[in-house]
């Protein structure tokens, strides 16, 4: 016992100093800021708790990884460090895990801890760990490891119940961060042909299939739950334009790069461009000859070397649902599509190399040295390509780097050169990605973000519908355009386009906050005012609601809409967040103000929002000059009530 905690303590350390530097790393514009920072499931405590099992969010119906990402966010906010070293962390205990199920499984740890190292070590899995969306993949990978270690001690006790309800939870757990897990009970039955050895007779072999049935059941149903999200949100759509022959001969190259790439990982990139119609079918052809060779070797070889089919058919049996069969997304491959597949070559190897290498202690200590070789060039590797991850930019470049016409790359670059405020470099970007994927709607709905930062509205509405004509599905496009209504004074549009995109699966708080601005701009202040405490309820940063909201609150002709107390409450805290001054933020205080009767303090406020204004060169300056001669007559201002103070005639709202 001594020397296998010895050994999965080793593992972990060697681990966490591999992936170490991630501590400084960013939060990613890519999924990252959709999975945690924007994600309404981790800020809505109980609630979002409830929400993350009964629907699917962003295509995925992953509870549990909400419920860990929920956690991290309850302790450490939005510091982007904690949460890559909370991955890193399941990754290591992921690796221990592994090394003690297969020990306890084939009795042999050395092997094991080699099996297991390649699995903690290997560049292919730094997708997994160093990208923070990746939670799933690292959580899944933890209780992937504990049901083999559960299912070993079940094997040892078959008769035990508790011991079945254990292997029952542990899988459960996977199968609820990540659907991928949906193979883990041929896993656990390829295991008992090998080390197990608990399919030798009908009795065995029927106990064996029995035993596993309530793990099918639940796979059955997390695929079912899987694949309806997915389609439901679009994901299959590429895929399913894809004819039948033409995915098979695909996943066949893809199933021999991964191989290939097992053993010599270099050009990794997050992004491969799946080749569609460009496919070679030669080559494809070629790799499926390939495939079926090795399979029918390992076949051969079952009697002698059973750990070859056995690491051979976990291998292939694992890929199996995301080899494009059914194809969700756009990309040809992914490397974290190995993370749990790739446990079976290594096992297959370790065996192997110890029965033909490993028969004198002189020949084992030699391997021994060779084996501490090879995980040493794949901890170097794997911190070579962990630097790839340290922001959007590196990233993405990388891919660039290392792929040919790889759209999905500029798109990318594209979104952060606009950040940087490059919008030259960002327009070049989009509009290469235009020219590589002309049906592709992304880079059109980017350059129009780009148009509309640029002050260009109509040509931004002209390449939104351009867009959402070759998407109409794309949720966000969707909320972009009804934000661009809204802001050309179209609120009854907007209205309909946010209602649309919340029905898509937008980022619900802002496209409650949006519909709560068109309805009050269309004089429907009591439902204005539903929506924008929704969407605080599901994100209390988001500042412009909170700025809408408390403007109703004080401002409202009804009467009885009104709630000044709560408005200041709203309007100084929004000032307190944003960190400082701003004209409508201040012009929003000071209406509050005055609402609650505080005419001093409304009057300061809006002499600094006059200041900003005026600083900004705001059209609304004139307006704010009305509203502080109102308060300088003690008077608040209302929506739609006539100025009843000096210079009030221009007096309006802040939006």
């Amino acid at each position: 016992m001594a020397r296998r905690l010895l050994a999965a303590a080793l593992l972990v350390a060697a681990t966490v100093a591999v992936y170490a530097p991630v501590r400084d790393f960013e939060f990613l514009n890519y999924d990252d800021r959709l999975y945690v920072v924007e994600n309404p499931l981790l800020h809505s405590g109980l609630r979002g708790a409830v929400q993350a099992f009964r629907a699917p969010y962003l295509d995925n119906w992953i509870p549990l990884t909400w419920l860990s990402l929920a956690l991290d966010q309850r302790l450490f906010g939005q510091d982007p460090g904690a949460y890559h070293l909370g991955n890193v962390g399941l990754h290591a205990l992921a690796a221990a895990a592994l090394l003690l199920g297969l020990e306890r499984l084939t009795g042999a740890l050395g092997r094991s801890a080699f099996a297991a190292a390649v699995f903690a070590l290997h560049p292919l899995h730094v997708e997994s760990v160093a990208w923070i969306s990746e939670r799933k993949d690292v959580l899944s990978g933890l209780f992937f490891a504990l049901t083999l270690l559960a299912h070993a001690h079940r094997a040892e006790r078959p008769d035990s119940r508790a011991r079945s309800a254990l292997v029952l939870a542990a899988c459960a757990c996977g199968l609820l961060a990540k659907p991928m897990l949906v193979t883990l009970p041929a896993v656990l039955l390829l295991l008992d042909f090998w080390p197990l050895g608990r399919l030798r007779s009908p009795a065995l072999r029927r106990r064996a299939l029995l035993e596993k049935l309530p793990l099918l059941a639940l796979a059955a149903g997390t695929a079912a739950l899987a694949l309806a999200a997915q389609r439901a949100a679009g994901g299959t759509l590429f895929g399913e334009q894809l004819p039948w022959g033409l995915r098979a001969l695909h996943a066949a190259e893809s199933a021999v790069v991964y191989l290939l790439a097992s053993f010599w990982p270099a050009g990794l990139a997050v992004h491969y461009p799946h080749p569609a119609g460009a496919l070679a079918p030669g080559r494809a052809l070629a790799c499926a000859l390939l495939l079926a060779g090795l399979t029918a070797g390992c076949l051969r070889a079952a009697r002698a070397r059973p750990y070859l089919l056995v690491g051979w058919l976990w291998y292939l049996g694992m890929l199996v649902p995301v080899l494009g069969f059914i194809q969700v997304g756009l990309q040809a491959r992914a490397d974290r599509y190995t993370y749990l597949p790739q446990i079976g070559l290594a096992l297959a190897l370790s065996f192997g190399a110890f029965d033909l290498f490993g028969r004198s202690p002189r020949a084992r200590r030699a391997l021994a040295g060779l084996a501490l070789a090879g995980l040493a060039a794949l901890a170097g590797a794997s911190r070579a390509q962990l630097g790839h991850w340290r922001d959007t930019r590196s990233l993405f470049e990388r891919a660039l780097a290392v792929t040919e016409g790889n759209y999905y790359a500029h798109n990318a670059l594209g979104g952060v050169e606009l950040e940087a405020g490059r919008p030259a470099a960002a327009e070049a970007h989009y509009r290469e990605a235009i020219r590589l994927a002309p049906g592709w709607a992304p880079p059109r709905l980017g350059l129009a973000y780009l148009r509309m930062r640029s002050g260009d509205r109509a040509g931004a509405l002209d390449l939104y519908r351009t867009g959402l004509a070759l998407d109409p599905a794309h949720a966000g496009g969707r909320a972009q355009l009804a934000a661009l209504l809204l802001a050309l004074g179209r609120p009854a549009e907007a209205l309909a386009e946010f209602e649309r995109a919340l029905a898509q699966g937008a980022g619900a708080a802002p496209v409650q906050a949006g519909m709560g601005a068109a309805l009050a701009r269309l004089g429907r202040p009591r439902e204005a005012q539903a929506h924008l405490r929704e969407a605080l309820a599901r994100d209390p940063g988001l500042g412009d609601a909170a700025l809408e909201l408390a403007w109703l609150l004080a401002t409202c002709e009804e009467a009885a809409l009104r709630d000044p107390e709560q408005a200041v409450r709203l309007a100084e805290a929004e000032l307190r967040r944003a960190g400082g001054a701003g004209a409508r933020r201040e012009d929003v205080l000071a209406a509050s103000y005055a609402a609650a009767g505080r005419f001093e303090e409304a009057r300061a406020a809006a002499a600094r929002a006059e200041a900003a204004a005026r600083a900004a060169g705001s059209g609304a300056l004139e307006a704010i000059r009305a509203r502080r001669a109102l308060y300088a007559a003690g008077l608040p201002y209302v929506e739609g009530a006539e100025p009843r103070a000096a210079g009030a005639g221009a007096a309006g709202s802040p939006r």
